[in-house]
C-alpha cells in the first residue's frame, strides 16, 4: 500500500513538472551566461516554467472537486513552488560557475520567471475548469495549457513583426531585451508596472473565483443569494480586472509595447524627402532635419547603386534622440536595427554623414532581393536566418570610415591565425564569433564576391541561390581563393597587434559576468563625464571585482586616480598596462597616451614629446595618431601648448573644459593662424554644425598648410575629410571638387599612408563626396 502511495505521488502531476523543471533548466545552466542568476536565467525558466506550471495544474484540478477559489490557489502554489525550485537550480549552478549579481538576478527572476510561474498556475486552473469533463480531458488539458504560453509568444512576434518595436513584455516569460549586442540587460521600471498588471490579474481572478462555488455536477454557480460578502468580492475583482486590461491598454504609455504611431508621437517631428521619410526629435532645428533628409536619401541612392537594386515604395527612418530614448521607444539601446519588410531603420543621433544610417539602410535595399515575410536571406524562406549574409551584405554596401579595409582586417586576422573558414560565418556560427570579427570577415567576403561576380551574383545568393552554384566554386574552393586573394594586399606595419586587440575579446557568451560587467562599467562613464569621480571610481572597483582584466574599467580607474586622487597609484597602474603584455594593443596605447598627457599637463615636456612621438609612429588608429600628432607639437612649442592643454588635456585636477579650450583656441587662431589652429578651429565648428563658418577656416588651413608645408599628414588627411564634409552639407559642388582634386593628387596626404594603411580612409571620402554630389545631378 505504501509504495503505491509512494508511486502515485511520484507520479503526480506536480512531481512530474517539478522533475521536468529541475531537468531541463539543469541541463540549460550549464550553457555559458545561463550558469546563475540573470536575464537568461530569467529568460530561460521564463520559457519552461509557466508552460509547466499550466499543464501540471490544468491536469491536476480538471479531475478535482476543489472549489473554484482553491483550484486558483493551487495553480498559484504549484506555480510558486516551481519558480523557487528553478531558482534554486540557478543558485546551484551560480555556486558551481560564480554568482554574478545574487540580488539584481534575484529581482529580475522575480519580475519574470517567478510571476510568469504564478500566472502559468493560475491560467492552468482555468484550462482545467474548461477541460472538465472532456472525453479526452488529459489532452484538453495539455493543449490549452500551452495555448496560453503559446499565444502570448505569438502576440510579441506580431508585434515585432508588425511595429518597429523588438523587445516584449510577456505575462508568462516576463521580458526579451530584443538583441543580443547590447550586453547591459538590468531591471527596468516598466518591468515592475507590467508586473503591477499581472498582480491585479491574479487579484481580480481569486476574488471572482471566491465568489463562485461548485454545484454536485461540478459545474460553478455564485455562491448562493447575493449577500453584500460576495457583491463585494465580485465588485472587487471586477474592480482588479478592469485595472489588469486597463495596464494591457495603456502600453505604450508605460513602455510594456509601442506601434509606429506612438513612437512617431513620442518623437514628434516627421520630414519627407523624395523617397525618405524620417521621424526625428521635435527639438531638432529645420536645418538639422533637413539634413538628415538629405543623408537618408543620398544613402539610399548610393546603397542601391552599390548593389544594382531598386527599393520599391518609401523608406523610414525613425532617428531617436539617445540610447536611452532608442531603448525605451523600440528596445535596442546602443545596437542600430533595420526591418526590411516594413522598409525601417531605426538609428540615434549622429553628427553628419551619420556614421550608422547607410549601413541599415542598406539592410533595406537588400530587402529588394531577399525573400520571405521578413525579406532577409536564410533557409526556410528566411525564417532561419544567414546573419553572415545579411550583415556581410550591408558591410559591403556601406562599408566604415575605418583604418583598415574590411579585407585588410581580414588579412590581418589570417596573419594571425584567427581567421575561420568563410562558410562558418555564413550560418549561425557567425553569432558564436567576436561581432567585430564576424561583421568583418562576412563584409570582406561579400565584397570580395561582389567585385569577382558581380551584384547580380550577391543578390540571387542573398535571395536563396548557392553560392557554389553561381560561382561554380565549392565552398573549400572559395575559402583558398579568398585567402590568396588577402595575401595580396598592401599591409601597413603593426596591423597584427591591432587585430589582436579588435578580434581576440571573446564575444559576449564566453566573457563573465558581461552584463552586470558592463552595466557597471557604463555606470562609471556616466559618473567620470558628471564630474563625480568618487562614484566612477566605485563603479569600477565594482566590475574589477567581476572581471579583473576588463581594460575599460582598469584603465577609468587608474586615470582618475591619476588625474584627481592618488597620482602615485593612477601612474603606476597606467605604467603596468602600458607594459603588459596581456592587455591588447589598443589600451596599452590608452594608458600611453594618459600619462603622457599628465606629463603634458604637469610641465614634463620632453618625457610628453617623447611618448607622444612613440605613440604616433607605431598606432594604427588615425585619429590616436592625429591627436598624438597635435600633442606632440604642443610639447614643443610654448604658444600652442596652453591651448592644446585647455582643449584637450585639461589642467591637473581639472577635467577639460569646452568653453575654457573654445575661448583658447579661438585666440590663438586668431592671433597666431597658422595651419594647426586653423584646421582645429575648422574641425570644432564642424561638429557644432557651423559648417559655413567651418568651411572658411578649413580652406584658410589648407591654404596656409600648402604654403608652410609641416601639416602632419594624419591631420592633413583629416583636414580634407572635414572640408568635404562641409562641402557636402552645404551643396557646395566646387569644394568638392577642389576636395576630391587634392585627395587623389600625387602628393596627396593619403599617399603617405604607407603599407596601403590609408586605403579605407580614402576609399570612404571618395564614396562620401561621390554620393552627395552624384555626376549628373
Amino acid at each position: 500500500m505504501e509504495s503505491s502511495r509512494l508511486r502515485l505521488r511520484l507520479l503526480s502531476p506536480r512531481a512530474i513538472a517539478g522533475a521536468v523543471v529541475v531537468v531541463a533548466l539543469g541541463a540549460i545552466g550549464f550553457l555559458p551566461l545561463f550558469g546563475g542568476p540573470g536575464y537568461e536565467q530569467s529568460l530561460a525558466s521564463g520559457l519552461v516554467v509557466p508552460s509547466v506550471a499550466a499543464v501540471a495544474t490544468a491536469v491536476e484540478v480538471s479531475a478535482s472537486p476543489l472549489a473554484p477559489l482553491a483550484c486558483v490557489a493551487r495553480g498559484i502554489d504549484l506555480g510558486a513552488r516551481l519558480a523557487a525550485l528553478a531558482f534554486a537550480t540557478a543558485l546551484l549552478h551560480g555556486l558551481r560557475a560564480g554568482m554574478c549579481d545574487l540580488s539584481g538576478g534575484a529581482v529580475f527572476f522575480a519580475l519574470t520567471a517567478g510571476f510568469g510561474a504564478l500566472m502559468g498556475g493560475a491560467w492552468g486552473a482555468l484550462a482545467g475548469e474548461a477541460s472538465r469533463g472532456l472525453r479526452r480531458r488529459r489532452l484538453a488539458c495539455v493543449l490549452l495549457a500551452l495555448a496560453g504560453p503559446i499565444a502570448g509568444i505569438a502576440v510579441s512576434l506580431a508585434r515585432f513583426f508588425g511595429s518597429p518595436m523588438i523587445f516584449a513584455f510577456d505575462p508568462f516569460f516576463g521580458f526579451f531585451s530584443g538583441t543580443l549586442y547590447d550586453t547591459v540587460v538590468d531591471e527596468r521600471v516598466e518591468l515592475s508596472t507590467y508586473r503591477a498588471g499581472s498582480l491585479a490579474l491574479l487579484a481580480g481572478l481569486a476574488l471572482v473565483a471566491s465568489s463562485l462555488t461548485r454545484t454536485e455536477r461540478g459545474a460553478l454557480a455564485l455562491r448562493g443569494a447575493p449577500r453584500s460578502g460576495e457583491i463585494a468580492r465580485l465588485l472587487l475583482g471586477g474592480c482588479a480586472l478592469a485595472a489588469a486590461l486597463a495596464v494591457a491598454a495603456e502600453g505604450p504609455r508605460l513602455g510594456h509595447w509601442q506601434t509606429a504611431d506612438s513612437i512617431a508621437r513620442a518623437l514628434g517631428a516627421r520630414s519627407a524627402g523624395p523617397r525618405c521619410d524620417v521621424v526625428y526629435p521635435d527639438s531638432l532645428r529645420a536645418d538639422q532635419a533637413a539634413l538628415l533628409v538629405r543623408d537618408c536619401e543620398e544613402e539610399l541612392a548610393a546603397d542601391e547603386q552599390r548593389l544594382g537594386a531598386r527599393l520599391d515604395g518609401r523608406l523610414t527612418a525613425y532617428v531617436f534622440r539617445d540610447a536611452a530614448q532608442k531603448r525605451t521607444l523600440m528596445g535596442a539601446a546602443q545596437t542600430s536595427i533595420a526591418k526590411p519588410w516594413r522598409r525601417e531603420v531605426y538609428v540615434q543621433l549622429a553628427s553628419y554623414p551619420h556614421p550608422i544610417l547607410g549601413h541599415e539602410i542598406a539592410h533595406v535595399v537588400a530587402g529588394s532581393f531577399g525573400h520571405g515575410p521578413l525579406r532577409i536571406a536564410g533557409a526556410v524562406g528566411g525564417l532561419w536566418p544567414n546573419p553572415g549574409l545579411i550583415e556581410g551584405v550591408a558591410v559591403a554596401a556601406s562599408p566604415d570610415d575605418d583604418q583598415l579595409t574590411e579585407a585588410q582586417w581580414a588579412r590581418a586576422m589570417l596573419d594571425l591565425g584567427i581567421l575561420p573558414p568563410v562558410d562558418r560565418l555564413f550560418s549561425l556560427g557567425f553569432l558564436g564569433e567576436n561581432a567585430a570579427k564576424s561583421y568583418t570577415i562576412a563584409g570582406a567576403f561579400v565584397t570580395w564576391v561582389l567585385e569577382g561576380w558581380g551584384a547580380g551574383a550577391v543578390r540571387d545568393w542573398y535571395g536563396g541561390g548557392s553560392i557554389e552554384r553561381l560561382t561554380g566554386k565549392t565552398w573549400d574552393q572559395l575559402d583558398a581563393a579568398f585567402r590568396r586573394s588577402l595575401l595580396e594586399l598592401p599591409m601597413p606595419a603593426g596591423a597584427s597587434d591591432y587585430a589582436r586587440a579588435r578580434f581576440e575579446r571573446p564575444s559576449v557568451w564566453s566573457r563573465r559576468c558581461p552584463h552586470v560587467v558592463d552595466a557597471l562599467v557604463r555606470d562609471g562613464d556616466h559618473c567620470r563625464d558628471d564630474h563625480r569621480f568618487a562614484s566612477a571610481s566605485a563603479a569600477y572597483d565594482a566590475a574589477l571585482e567581476r572581471d579583473p582584466h576588463d581594460a575599460h574599467a582598469r584603465y577609468e580607474r587608474a586615470r582618475i586616480d591619476l588625474r584627481y586622487g592618488d597620482q602615485r597609484r593612477g601612474r603606476d597602474e597606467l605604467s603596468r598596462m602600458a607594459s603588459d603584455a596581456e592587455v591588447s594593443r589598443t589600451w596599452r596605447d590608452r594608458a600611453d597616451e594618459a600619462l603622457a598627457d599628465d606629463d603634458l599637463a604637469r610641465g614634463r615636456d620632453r618625457e610628453a614629446a617623447e611618448a607622444y612621438g612613440a605613440l604616433a609612429a607605431r598606432t594604427l588608429d588615425e585619429d590616436v595618431r592625429r591627436t598624438a600628432d597635435i600633442k606632440r607639437r604642443a610639447a614643443s612649442d610654448p604658444v600652442s601648448r596652453g591651448v592644446i592643454v585647455d582643449l584637450l588635456v585639461g589642467d591637473p585636477g581639472r577635467p577639460v573644459d569646452p568653453w575654457l579650450g573654445a575661448f583658447s583656441l579661438g585666440a590663438w587662431a586668431e592671433g597666431s593662424p597658422g595651419g594647426l589652429s586653423l584646421y582645429l578651429a575648422g574641425k570644432n565648428l564642424t561638429l557644432h554644425e557651423s559648417y559655413a563658418r567651418a568651411a572658411e577656416e578649413l580652406d584658410r588651413a589648407l591654404d596656409a598648410a600648402a604654403s608652410a608645408g609641416d601639416m602632419p599628414a594624419p591631420v592633413a588627411r583629416e583636414l580634407l575629410r572635414q572640408r568635404a564634409v562641409c562641402a557636402c552639407a552645404l551643396g557646395d559642388r566646387a569644394a568638392l571638387e577642389r576636395t576630391r582634386a587634392r585627395a587623389e593628387a600625387p602628393d596627396s596626404p593619403f599617399v603617405d599612408a604607407s603599407g596601403g594603411g590609408g586605403t579605407a580612409r580614402k576609399e570612404w571620402l571618395l564614396r562620401l563626396m561621390a554620393r552627395c554630389a552624384p555626376a549628373g545631378r
